[in-house]
């Protein structure tokens, strides 16, 4: 690694941004002599309460990447799968078919990953770490981005780096995702996190999903001895410190398992919550020569499904293996048509991933619904094997995301006859609320190349 304060050479790649995309991408390409300028205002360690589940598909593409190693040893968690509770029932779905753990997802401080991916980033010679912010993308006269222009932290002087490629991954609240993208961001609602300290979890390695509030709330292990717990708070406006008391005593208290009580309420005297918006964002990049939009710069999901990182990483992977096709970054314009092809393939790696995420929050918070999609995934067998794998971020096929969702709407229907609910009136209410939820996803996410694989190289 290097530090040196000027920066004459000009770099292969330029990263903004040292989070999950940022580091990752540093982390599989550095090794392979890429010379990466890696910028970031804070390398601090991170406190973040999303981002702490990866999912099979997301263990799986850092084990394509040789990057399995850095889920060790900071006291991460395998997740065999979930565990579902509805008043007083409940059941599990496991991620494998047989008692195999073939398929696991893992469970971790999102904080404690990052260090450790941006460690194993700073071990390579070909990789300069620079500690400041970014203020703007440099162009040449014929508009391509030639670098950035960055003011040191400490100096506060303003620098610049150049470079053949520079990767846009400064996250959430991204600076420059207007100039490369179309994007529109919008807040679907708001998780309030907190920790739950030596809390013996029904289903011990298995992700929670509970049902029967009126929003729904998730936890999982993130370490041997804590409990990650997320709750849903609606609507576009952050909860203020009297909101969440209220909310979480009434609306997430009274319709938690005995076995939470006590550490829930050790919890709650620790007042130790954080909140963070729930963001959807499709992707809707616009190519620009010499740079390029990785990880939520480009595109975000609801974080119920957990498959923020499965997403980031198999981007990471996609548009790493297109650059490493080429010989060297000396040419242009083959950077630019491999930029393009990212762009495309990448539709087919997470579209069911994007529409996954909103859709099953949209389900979660109608109460027909919702009681839809815990009845049909208790019946197993495909039921619940076929969903799992799209959760898991192993099914890539659309169409069985399609008619999975639709069967849960057709359950529902079903199950009016059984409550003497049966009417038309009640029928479109159904059909409406099911295609309110999964039209604008489709349309954001769909394109012809989410059902196929277009370059087989990946």
């Amino acid at each position: 690694m290097n530090t040196s304060s000027e920066h004459n050479d000009i770099f292969d790649i330029c990263i903004i941004g040292a989070g999950m995309a940022g580091a990752t991408i540093a982390a599989y390409l550095a090794p392979r002599g890429i010379k990466i300028a890696l910028i970031d205002r804070e390398y601090t360690e991170k406190r973040r309460i999303v981002g702490e589940l990866l999912q099979p598909g997301a263990v799986q593409t850092l084990q394509k990447m040789g990057l399995e190693h850095l889920l060790e040893g900071f006291d991460s968690q395998p997740i065999y799968g979930y565990a579902l509770f509805n008043s007083d029932k409940h059941f599990s779905i496991s991620y494998n078919a047989d008692d195999s753990t073939d398929y696991h997802g893992v469970g971790l401080h999102n904080g404690r990953f990052l260090q450790k991916i941006r460690e194993d980033v700073l071990k390579n010679k070909t990789v300069t770490q620079i500690h400041g912010t970014v203020s703007e993308l440099i162009e040449d006269t014929d508009g391509v981005v030639t670098g950035v222009k960055y003011r040191e932290k400490h100096t506060r002087e303003y620098k610049t780096v150049n470079a053949k490629l520079t990767i846009t991954s400064d996250g959430f609240f991204s600076n420059f995702r207007k100039d490369l993208s179309n994007n529109v961001k919008t807040v679907t609602s708001f998780f309030i996190g907190l920790v739950l300290k030596d809390c013996e979890l029904p289903f011990p390695n298995h992700g929670h999903v509970f049902l029967s509030a009126p929003t729904p709330f998730i936890c999982y292990p993130i370490s041997s001895t804590e409990t990650r717990l997320l709750i849903d708070f609606p609507g576009k406006k952050a909860p203020k410190k009297d909101d969440i008391q209220e909310h979480t005593l009434t609306k997430v208290a009274p319709f938690l398992p005995a076995e939470f009580k006590e550490c829930f309420a050790n919890a709650m005297a620790e007042n130790d919550f954080k909140v963070m918006p729930n963001h959807y964002m499709p992707a809707k990049p616009v190519l620009r020569k010499g740079a390029v939009l990785l990880g939520d710069a480009l595109n975000m999901r609801h974080p119920l499904t957990g498959g923020g990182l499965t997403a980031v990483f198999n981007d990471v992977y996609l548009l790493s293996t297109h650059l490493l096709a080429m010989p060297d970054f000396n040419d242009p314009k083959l950077i630019h048509e491999k930029l393009e092809l990212y762009y495309s393939d990448r539709y087919h790696a997470n579209t069911n991933i994007n529409i996954m995420a909103n859709a099953l929050y949209g389900v979660m918070s109608n109460d027909l619904l919702k009681q839809g999609v815990f009845e049909y995934l208790s019946k197993g067998g495909n039921k619940s094997g076929g969903p799992i794998t799209l959760l898991a971020g192993l099914n890539r096929n659309p169409t069985q995301l399609i008619k999975h969702f639709f069967s849960v709407a057709l359950l529902c229907i079903s199950n009016l006859s059984g409550k003497n609910k049966m009417n038309l009136s009640n029928v479109f209410r159904i059909m409406r609320d099911a295609f309110c939820i999964i039209k604008p996803l489709a349309v954001n996410e769909l394109r012809p190349s989410s059902f196929y694989k277009k370059n087989t190289q990946h």
